[in-house]
């Protein structure tokens, strides 16, 4: 025997008004195209109105139905004209840096988790060489003094090569711990974010009280504009999958995992792009053995770059 009315519409009240609210955010422009999963939600809605119809269910009922089926259609027609290249280059243009800035809020907690360890720990280290030891270990501050202590010649194509392999593979596996760990209610994401700022901040503080700034900065200037800001949107990824079984809003718990994961399904791949661009830089501009004004100029110009970038690419951005 199948559910009444009040029961089906008590059941997916919810999925309608998140469905009815989206067409109304592409139809009116606030979307330059419908999320990735909107197929499959528009396939729900399909569904429900079959039931609807084979039930007999009220006039109203089929009708708010109908209307949305055929909203949806229109719209998925015409998403369905633009190809593969299309869609990936108008999310580049805007539609990733829309996504971060929608999620203000877990950007903002990323960030200070990161920024305030690193800057409170660079400071004391910076003006107590000595803590180094009790927080990166002798071996670490060794690995700094070969690193940064000493200026070597320029390595070989092969070096670089191998190089940028490491990075990818280093940074990528960081940010999707950062974001996987996430999953118990953002905890691990916080975890991780205060770790990386605690450990990169005494890392910068040691470098500064050796009197090694002069071959620190001029190399990670480049590639941490990429490198670091692709490390705080994993974190605000993982704060926003660990949120959503604690404020579910109108869902069920795992139907808001399920969402928010689809709706970070862009920024993973965003911040994943961003980390194979700084190792692409790290290897290969990074170590290079030029004059340091300009190295200093083009690190400048990366971080202007990744901050206009997120605060305004695809405000005035349409498809129409």
């Amino acid at each position: 025997m199948g559910m009444s009315q009040d029961v089906f519409i008590k059941r997916y009240r919810g999925k309608w008004l998140d469905f009815e609210e989206m067409l109304d955010r592409i139809e009116f422009g606030k979307l330059d195209q419908p999320v990735d999963h909107f197929p499959e939600d528009y396939r729900q809605i399909c569904r429900h109105l079959a039931v609807a119809r084979s039930r007999g269910y009220s006039p109203a009922v089929r009708a708010r139905l109908e209307k949305m089926v055929e909203r949806g259609h229109s719209i998925l027609y015409r998403r369905s004209r633009k190809g593969p290249a299309r869609k990936i280059w108008l999310y580049a243009a805007g539609g990733f840096a829309r996504d971060v800035r929608k999620n203000w809020r877990f950007l903002a907690v990323a960030l200070l988790a990161f920024v305030v360890p690193f800057a409170v720990m660079m400071a004391w280290v910076a003006t107590d060489a000595d803590l180094a030891v009790d927080v990166l270990g002798w071996q670490m501050v060794e690995n700094l003094e070969a690193m940064y202590g000493t200026e070597d010649g320029e390595r070989g194509a092969g070096d670089d090569i191998m190089m940028f392999a490491f990075y990818i593979y280093n940074n990528v596996g960081i940010a999707l711990r950062t974001f996987g760990s996430g999953i118990i209610f953002g905890l691990g994401s916080l975890a991780i974010l205060l770790f990386n700022g605690i450990f990169i901040g005494a890392a910068s503080g040691y470098i500064i009280a050796a009197g090694h700034g002069d071959q620190f900065w001029p190399f990670v200037i480049g590639h941490g504009s990429f490198e670091l800001t692709a490390i705080v949107l994993a974190g605000m990824a993982g704060l926003k999958i660990g949120a959503a079984p604690i404020w579910p809003g109108r869902r069920g718990r795992i139907d808001a995992i399920r969402q928010a994961a689809r709706d970070s399904v862009g920024i993973i791949l965003g911040f994943a792009v961003m980390l194979i661009i700084a190792a692409f830089i790290e290897a290969f501009w990074s170590p290079r053995d030029v004059d340091a004004g300009l190295r200093y100029a083009v690190g400048g110009g990366l971080w202007a770059f990744v901050i206009l970038y997120f605060a305004l690419a695809g405000r005035d951005h349409g498809t129409r």
